[in-house]
C-alpha cells in the first residue's frame, strides 16, 4: 500500500480532529461544579448522554464509533491493530478469571478489538486453545494454567499484559511506518517501566520481576530486572544513565506523576504524524488523540463523582493530541 493511498482518508481526519476537546474545554469541565454540570457540558460539545453515573458505557461507545470511522476511512487498516490488540488481551483475561468462578464474561468485554470475544468465550470454555487467534494462544494456556493451578489471579495478570506487549512488538516489527513503529515501542517500554515502579513499591521478589517485565528494543529486560531489584536510588540512577532522566525526576514525585509521564511521552511520539498527510500514521494518531481524550474525560467524571478537588484532576490530565 502506498502511503499516497491514505491521503483521502488522512484529509477527512484532520476535518474531524476540529471536533476534538481542547485544554480551555477540559479546564471547563474540571470547573464544573459537580458531576451533574460536567456532563451537562460534554453533551454541548457532541457526547451522548450517559444513564445516569454510569458513564463509562458512554465513552466506549464513543471510542468504537471512532475506531469504526479511522477503520472504514483507511484502505488498509490492519497496522492500526497494535493500537488496540490490548482491549484483546483484557478480554482473554476477563474470559479466563470469570470461566475460573464461574461468572459471566461478557460484561467485562471492552472494545474496540480484533477479535471476536465471543468465538475466544467459546474456545475457552471448551478448552480449544489451538481455536484462539495464533498471537494469544501460548499466553492464553499459560495464564488458564496458572490460575487453575495455583489461584493465582495476579500471576494471570502479568501472563496476559505481558502477552499484550509481545503481540504489540510483534506488529511493530513488520510495521513500515517509523512513527508507528516507533510509538509501539514506546508503548511497550511505558508499560514496562510502570510495572517496575510497581514492583519496586509493593517489593516484589525477583521471580515475580521476571514474569512482569517484557522487554523491548528500548529498554532490556535483564537491565531493567536488575534496577528493579537493586532499589529506588539504583532504579533512578538506571533511568537516568539510559536517557530517561524526565522518568527518574517524575519517578520521585510518586504515582500518579510517574503514570502521566508515561502516557505524554506517549502523545508526544503520536504527535509526530500532525506533520504529514501522507501514510497511515495521522490515522493511528487520530484514534490516539480520542483515547486518550476520553481518558482524560473518565478522570474528571469520576472525580466528579467523588469530590475531588480540582487540583488533583489537573495533576492527573494527560497532554492532548491538539
Amino acid at each position: 500500500m502506498k502511503t499516497q493511498d491514505y491521503l483521502y482518508a488522512v484529509s477527512a481526519l484532520r476535518v474531524s480532529e476540529e471536533n476534538l476537546l481542547k485544554e480551555s474545554d477540559l479546564e471547563q469541565l474540571i470547573n464544573a461544579p459537580d458531576y451533574k454540570k460536567a456532563i451537562a457540558l460534554l453533551t454541548e460539545k457532541g457526547y451522548e448522554k450517559p444513564d445516569g453515573n454510569d458513564f463509562s458505557k458512554m465513552l466506549d461507545n464513543r471510542l468504537s464509533e471512532v475506531w469504526d470511522r479511522v477503520v472504514k476511512s483507511a484502505p488498509e487498516a490492519k497496522s492500526l491493530n497494535m493500537l488496540i490488540i490490548k482491549n484483546d488481551f483484557q478480554n482473554l483475561k476477563a474470559i479466563i478469571k470469570s470461566e475460573v468462578i464461574n461468572d459471566d464474561a461478557r460484561k467485562y468485554f471492552v472494545s474496540p478489538c480484533v477479535y471476536d470475544p465471543e468465538k475466544m468465550l467459546e474456545a475457552i470454555k471448551e478448552r480449544r486453545f489451538a481455536d484462539l487467534p495464533e498471537l494469544m494462544r501460548e499466553t492464553a494456556k499459560k495464564a488458564f494454567d496458572a490460575i487453575t493451578k495455583t489461584g493465582n489471579g495476579q500471576y494471570c495478570d502479568i501472563i496476559t499484559d505481558v502477552g499484550t506487549l509481545e503481540a504489540i512488538l510483534s506488529y511493530a516489527e513488520n510495521e513500515e511506518d517509523e512513527t508507528l513503529k516507533k510509538y509501539a515501542y514506546e508503548m511497550c517500554t511505558a508499560c514496562d517501566l510502570k510495572t517496575a515502579y510497581r514492583c519496586i513499591k509493593t517489593k516484589k521478589n525477583e521471580n515475580f520481576v521476571k514474569n512482569a517485565l517484557c522487554g523491548s528494543p528500548m529498554l532490556s529486560k535483564d537491565g531493567l530486572v536488575s534496577a528493579v531489584m537493586s532499589g529506588e536510588n539504583d532504579f533512578s540512577e538506571y533511568l537516568n544513565s539510559n536517557g530517561l532522566s524526565k522518568y527518574a525526576a517524575a519517578f520521585e514525585k510518586g504515582t500518579s506523576a510517574f503514570e502521566k509521564l508515561c502516557d505524554d511521552e506517549l502523545i508526544k511520539t503520536m504527535k509526530q504524524a500532525k506533520m504529514t498527510v501522507f501514510g497511515i500514521s495521522p490515522l493511528a494518531g487520530y484514534y490516539v488523540a480520542n483515547e486518550t481524550e476520553i481518558k482524560c474525560l473518565r478522570i474528571i467524571l469520576s472525580a466528579k463523582l467523588s469530590e475531588a478537588s480540582d487540583e488533583v484532576i489537573r495533576e492527573r490530565m494527560r497532554e492532548l493530541y491538539v
